[in-house]
C-alpha cells in the first residue's frame, strides 16, 4: 500500500496509475476513456477500402516532387 500524493489515501501499489489513486488520477485526466459521440454511418476506415488506384495519394502536389 502506498499513498496517493494528492489525497492521501492508501492505495495498492498495483492499482496506481503514474504514482496517483485511481480516482484522482482520473479527476486529473490521466486515465483515457472512449465518449460516445453519437456519430451515425460511415467513418474513415470504411471509406479506405472504396478508394481508387486514382484517388489523390499526393504525389501530384508540385511540391511533393
Amino acid at each position: 500500500m502506498r499513498r496517493c500524493p494528492r489525497c492521501g489515501h492508501p492505495t495498492r501499489a498495483d492499482r496506481m496509475v503514474k504514482g496517483f489513486g485511481r480516482e484522482c488520477a482520473t479527476q486529473m485526466g490521466l486515465v483515457g476513456g472512449s465518449v460516445d459521440v453519437g456519430h451515425e454511418g460511415p467513418d474513415l476506415l470504411d471509406v479506405l477500402g472504396e478508394l481508387t488506384e486514382d484517388a489523390c495519394d499526393g504525389a501530384d502536389r508540385p511540391a511533393d516532387r
